[in-house]
C-alpha cells in the first residue's frame, strides 16, 4: 500500500485556460472560496465560503488509482497530486476545469508547491525524488528531477529553495530513522542540504511567520507524534515539542498559529509565539460523535479567523467541512463537500 492509500485508510478508520500565468478572477472566483479534496470521490470540490450550497466540483476521472490528497493554489490555479496515478492535475478554478496534467513515467505523487506563477514542484513519494514543471512546457512529462530522502510527501517553498519533508521510510513502510528535512537549490536542482528530524514518519511542515520551519512527525499514528521546529536557513532543527496523536497537516496563519490536525483527535491550535497551545491534545476542535470526536485531516482559517476543518467521513458517517467561529472556536455550521475530504484551501479573489 503506498502512502496516499494509507493515509486514506487510516482517516477513515478514524474517524488549479487562457494566459499561461495567473489569470483575472471572474464567474463562480469572488470573495473567499474553499477548494476541497476529494480523495475517494477522485475530485476537487469548491464552495463559496459566503454561500456554502453554491458549489462546483472538478473531476479527475474514475480510476480508484486516482489517489489525491493534497493541493496547492496561487492566483486561479491549482495542481492537485494525484496519488498512485504518477501525476498531477493543473486545475484552472475559473472555469473549473483540469487545464493539463503532469506525468511521472511510475511512482505516486502526493506533495507539491508553486515556485511562482508558471514553476511548480512536484514530489514523487515512491521514487524519492522531486520535479520541477512549467505550466505551458510542452512535454506532460515530469522530467527536470532530483533525488531526496526515501519517501518524499510535503515540499514547502521559500525564496529559491524548497525544503522537502521526507518520511525516510522503506518500500513498506518502514522507518529507516527519523524524517528527513532536503533542502533543494531550485535554480539548479539540486541537494543544498539536509537534516535529520526530531522524530519518525515526518509527513508534513508549514513556514510561520517568524521565519522557523514547523514539520510534523506522524510517527505510528497510534502514540503521541512531534513538532520539529527548523531554521531553514541553516538547517538546524532548533527543538522538537510533543504533539498530538498522529499529526497529519498543519497550517500556519499570519498571527502564528498553527492548527494541527489528527485523523484521530482533531485539531489543535498551538501557537508558535508563545510556544503554547490554545487549543490542546485534551481540548481540541473536534465536532462530536457518539465515539467522543470525529477526528479531522485539515484545518485552516478564513480572512476573519474562523476555522474551516475538513472531516474525511467514515463507511457510515459522511464526510464534512465544520466551521468554528473565530476566538470562541465554537461549532457553527457544517458543510457538505463531496465524498473523502482531505486537504482544505481558502483562497480569496
Amino acid at each position: 500500500m503506498n502512502r496516499s492509500l494509507a493515509l486514506i485508510g487510516l482517516a477513515l478508520v478514524a474517524t488549479a485556460c487562457g494566459s499561461d500565468t495567473v489569470t483575472a478572477p471572474k464567474g463562480f472566483l469572488h470573495g473567499q472560496v474553499g477548494l476541497v479534496v476529494n480523495s475517494t470521490g477522485h475530485a476537487l470540490t469548491l464552495f463559496q465560503l459566503s454561500s456554502p450550497d453554491s458549489q462546483r466540483t472538478v473531476s479527475f476521472g474514475a480510476s480508484n488509482a486516482i489517489t489525491p490528497v493534497d493541493a496547492s493554489v496561487r492566483g486561479t490555479l491549482a495542481l492537485v497530486p494525484l496519488g498512485d496515478a504518477a501525476s498531477a492535475a493543473l486545475v484552472d478554478l475559473t472555469k473549473p476545469t483540469v487545464k493539463r496534467n503532469f506525468i511521472y513515467p511510475s511512482g505516486f505523487a502526493t506533495g507539491s508547491a508553486f515556485v511562482d506563477d508558471t514553476t511548480i514542484v512536484i514530489d514523487n513519494t515512491g521514487h524519492g525524488t522531486i520535479g520541477r514543471v512549467t505550466i505551458n512546457q510542452q512535454s506532460d512529462t515530469i522530467a527536470d528531477t532530483v533525488t531526496v530522502a526515501p519517501m518524499p510527501s510535503a515540499i514547502v517553498v521559500s525564496g529559491s529553495f524548497a525544503y522537502v519533508i521526507s518520511a525516510n521510510e522503506d518500500a513498506n513502510f518502514t522507518p529507516l530513522g527519523n524524517g528527513i528535512l532536503t533542502k533543494v537549490n531550485l535554480g539548479t536542482m539540486t541537494v543544498a542540504d539536509t537534516v535529520s528530524l526530531g522524530g519518525l514518519n515526518s509527513t508534513a511542515g508549514a513556514l510561520g511567520p517568524d521565519g522557523k520551519l514547523y514539520v510534523l512527525n506522524t510517527g505510528d499514528f497510534v502514540n503521541p507524534g512531534s513538532i520539529s521546529v527548523v531554521d531553514p536557513a541553516s538547517m538546524t532543527v532548533l527543538e522538537t515539542d510533543p504533539s498530538i496523536v498522529g499529526p497529519g497537516a498543519i497550517q500556519i496563519d499570519a498571527r502564528g498559529l498553527a492548527y494541527i490536525s489528527s485523523f484521530f483527535v482533531g485539531t489543535v491550535i498551538y501557537n508558535t509565539a508563545a510556544k503554547s497551545y490554545v487549543r490542546g491534545p485534551n481540548n481540541p476542535l473536534c465536532a462530536p460523535s457518539p465515539s467522543g470526536c470525529r477526528g479531522a485531516f485539515d484545518a485552516t482559517v478564513d480572512s476573519h479567523g474562523n476555522v474551516y476543518q475538513t472531516f474525511f467521513g467514515t463507511s457510515t458517517v459522511p464526510g464534512e467541512v465544520f466551521v468554528y467561529a473565530a476566538s470562541t472556536y465554537a461549532l457553527t455550521d457544517s458543510v457538505s463537500a463531496g465524498v473523502g475530504l482531505s486537504a482544505l484551501r481558502i483562497a480569496s479573489f
